[in-house]
């Protein structure tokens, strides 16, 4: 007898942590003290401090096992592939959205200290999208490109380089005006400098921009630091005058807050004036984290760490919904009753051919924003009201977690979907390896927030 290979433990309080094991997806509340046993236990350890019925619950929910390591590991790959196959039914409903993004220039008006797009710059050239771009596409090429009989309407996503720049207005109208005939959402992703000037296009009718997501980098000293203009100039103060625009104008909101490793305690400066301003907490703003670079517990210190998970805590009992971006699927296994019909991971929406492309001002198609303006891994291109499919490269394939070893000894690889496939290529091109970043604290502090979330709120349904 051992414990699983896929066992994980976190704590939540009054001496209590959840376990979750990222094979059979049991989820149970034990005492820390037996979590923490378990998860310290070596293969044939003593189990002498579980009493028998205990031991028997254990093992019935697969946390303890007398399969071998490899043969654990062999299970688990049968798994991961029965589940690929699978996702074809209905475990694919979950991501089965219509969307397209449209990169209207990579031309930007900040110079942002870790932008991924500055080599991008110096080959795509000055070419926006226009008018007469957008009445091509949804006249010839939209039905070419999004799969037909999903029932429902497509969505589309403003990017760049920089959306909001003046001279994308026209090709935004045009858009906004096949939104609003579709029925669609639009969303954009800006740096909120030139938002302003644009405020008529957005609100929460159809036919204008409904979502808009905006990124801080910490207090607004370690942001002018790291989000500048062009020529130097602080953009703190803009973004937070942007959000409060937004807020007026009853548009949804979400607010991108970057963690940078060592600069944490910026971070929780962020929040804490986020809070005093009553941004944080305001029915149509969410803030979500995200790291810049690998942000596990072992690259930080024990301080950091524990500020880390504060900060996460913080914010989601502020906002009553989780600060995370592509984790609301742990949400479903949180509230899975049986493990029968098992909910698939996909890390997003591009592991699902078809439901997804990104088309540039250039007529370029991909199917990943991380992949745009990398000319090598278009998967189409438009050309006179016409779709030409290119043939995928060498390690195009989107490969699943039965094809990553490193997944497969994984303890959260069925949570977590595998990473992002996309960023390795773009760094290693090595798609069977992994790309990480903070998937696996990311995915113990969400279920142990959506746990007491959760908590919260049937206790306040009681009173």
């Amino acid at each position: 007898m051992r414990p699983s290979c896929y066992l994980n433990a976190v704590e939540i309080g009054d001496g209590n942590s959840l376990l979750y094991n990222g094979f059979s997806m049991s989820i149970d509340v034990v005492p820390s003290e037996i979590a923490h046993g378990l998860v310290s236990s070596d293969d044939g350890g003593d189990f002498s401090f579980l009493m028998p019925v205990e031991k028997e619950h254990l093992v019935r929910r697969g946390h303890l096992t007398t399969l071998t390591v490899a043969e654990e590991r062999e299970e688990m790959k049968q798994l991961a592939r029965a589940a690929a196959k699978s996702n074809v039914g209905s475990n694919r409903q979950p991501f089965s959205r219509r969307m397209i993004t449209f990169i209207l220039s990579y031309q930007c008006n900040l110079s942002c200290s870790y932008c991924y797009q500055k080599e991008i710059r110096k080959t795509s050239g000055t070419s926006s999208m226009d008018e007469a771009f957008v009445d091509d596409f949804f006249g010839n090429c939209l039905d070419k490109l999004l799969p037909r009989g999903l029932g429902e309407h497509p969505s589309f996503l403003l990017y760049g380089g920089e959306p909001l720049l003046p001279g994308n207005r026209g090709a935004i109208e045009r858009i906004l005006c096949y939104a609003k005939k579709y029925g669609s959402v639009v969303s954009t992703v800006t740096n909120a400098v030139t938002l302003p000037g644009m405020l008529d296009l957005i609100g929460p009718e159809k036919g204008k921009i409904n979502n808009v997501q905006v990124t801080l980098d910490g207090g607004q000293m370690f942001h002018d630091q790291q989000r500048f203009s062009q020529s130097g100039g602080p953009t703190f103060e803009q973004t937070i005058l942007a959000l409060r625009e937004l807020m007026k104008a009853g548009t949804n909101a979400v607010i991108r807050i970057h963690l940078h490793p060592d600069k944490l305690e910026s971070a929780r400066l962020l929040v804490e004036y986020l809070e005093q301003e009553k941004i944080l907490g305001h029915d149509r703003v969410k803030a979500y984290f995200w790291s810049t670079e690998d942000l596990h517990s072992k690259a930080l210190s024990p301080r950091e760490y524990e500020l880390f998970c504060k900060l996460f805590q913080d914010v989601a009992f502020k906002q009553n919904s989780l600060p995370t971006a592509h984790f609301e699927f742990l949400e479903q296994i949180m509230d899975m009753k049986t493990a029968r019909s098992r909910p698939v991971r996909r890390h997003c929406d591009i592991c699902v051919a078809g439901l997804h492309c990104v088309v540039d001002s250039l007529g370029d198609i991909y199917e990943c924003i991380d992949d745009a303006g990398h000319k090598d891994r278009r998967v189409g291109i438009l050309a006179g009201g016409e779709v030409e499919f290119l043939k995928p490269g060498e390690n195009s394939g989107k490969l699943h977690i039965h094809d990553k070893p490193e997944c497969l000894e994984c303890s959260i690889a069925l949570f977590c979907g595998g990473g992002c496939a996309n960023r390795l290529k773009l760094q290693e091109d090595s798609p069977s390896a992994s790309f990480c970043l903070q998937i696996k604290e990311f995915v113990g502090l969400t279920f142990k927030t959506y746990f007491l979330l959760k908590n919260n709120r049937q206790n306040d349904a009681k009173r």
